[in-house]
Formats: structure tokens, C-alpha cells, sequence
């Protein structure tokens, strides 16, 4: 799918204004206020604010298998996929460190969804060590060409160009009192890129 097939059909599947644009470069950029709905479905501090997990999907309806990283507790009937975590209590799919996603078999997943811990408070509330995000995108790389990784966060995360071309940033207001976050959609790049 190119990025206007996927906008378009954002916007058929959700019914919001189009609010995401191709730029002149080729990136997908664009802003989404997420609403005064401060109920996270799951329960879970930290969760995907309300609506969340729907606009992504509508943004990937092509992709057949999703892989939920840092997942805590995921609603998987917005967006059903597989899950990881390192806390064994919230029965992921995988028990595994994000940081080497080791027990992960990273090549038969599509498309990746990451929400990590954006401070060391946030990692204390987990009960966990603040991740190294480029230790994560290095992992990240054993994703097969074409995959998708949606990085939600409040810091760009470092990444090698040569593995990952960065197709889209979506700046995200959820609501009144709520950290600004950005989404990045990075692109996993074949051999001859």
C-alpha cells in the first residue's frame, strides 16, 4: 500500500478529518488529538490512551501479524497481535527483554507496536530499569524488509539509517493534562536500499 492508500483509508475506517498529509519528502506527518476520553481500556497505567490502537490499525490494514512490545496489558480486540513483556504476571505471549527480544521470532511479524517507558518514574511504576531504546531498534532489526515498527514515545529513538528509513511522524495530544507524546513510523529497509 502507498501512504495515500493507507490515509484514505485511515480516514474511511475512522471517520476523523484527515489530519495526516504526504510531505514533499515522501514522510507521512500530521497531528492527532486524541479527545477528553481519559479512560485507558485495558485498566493499565501507561495503556494506549482510548482510540489509539484503532487509528493504527486503520493505518495497516495489510498487515497479518503484530507484535505488541513493552505490551503491559493490551486490548488485542482493537488490534489482535502477540505480546511482550518482561513482567510474567501479565501472561504476554513472550516473556522477554525488549531490549534482545531473543525468545521473539522477530522475522514473522509485519508490524510492530512499542510503548516504552518515557521516564525513569515511569520505569519505578513498572517496576523496571529504564530501556535503552537504540539497544531496541538494534534488536528490531531482525524484523523482515517491509515491516513496520510504530514507536509511540516522547523521544525519537536513535536508530541506523541504513536499517530503518523513517516514513512518518504524528505528533499525539491526548488530552487536557497529559504528556504530549509522537508517534514514529519507521520502516524496515531491504538489503539493496
Amino acid at each position: 500500500m502507498t501512504w495515500e492508500d493507507r490515509i484514505a483509508h485511515y480516514v474511511k475506517a475512522t471517520g476523523f478529518p484527515r489530519s495526516l498529509f504526504v510531505s514533499e519528502d515522501g514522510r507521512v506527518v500530521g497531528t492527532w488529538i486524541m479527545g477528553n476520553n481519559y479512560r485507558v481500556k485495558s485498566t493499565y497505567y501507561g495503556g494506549y490512551p482510548a482510540g489509539y490502537l484503532r487509528r493504527v490499525r486503520a493505518l495497516f490494514p495489510d498487515k497479518k501479524r503484530v507484535l505488541h512490545v513493552f505490551s503491559g496489558k493490551v486490548d488485542l480486540s482493537a488490534f489482535p497481535g502477540d505480546t511482550v513483556d518482561l513482567n510474567e504476571s501479565l501472561n504476554p505471549t513472550y516473556v522477554d527483554d525488549a531490549q534482545s527480544l531473543l525468545r521473539v521470532p522477530l522475522p514473522e511479524y509485519d508490524l510492530v507496536l512499542a510503548d516504552p517507558p518515557y521516564s525513569v518514574e515511569d520505569a519505578d511504576h513498572y517496576q523496571t530499569t529504564m530501556v535503552k531504546r537504540n539497544v531496541v531498534m538494534r534488536a528490531l532489526q531482525r524484523l523482515p524488509a517491509g515491516a513496520h515498527v510504530v514507536w509511540l514515545d516522547q523521544v525519537l529513538p536513535m536508530y541506523r539509517k541504513d536499517a530503518f528509513a523513517q516514513e512518518g511522524v504524528i505528533g499525539m495530544w491526548k488530552s487536557t493534562n497529559h504528556r504530549f507524546r509522537g508517534i514514529t513510523i519507521f520502516r524496515r529497509r531491504g538489503p539493496n536500499e
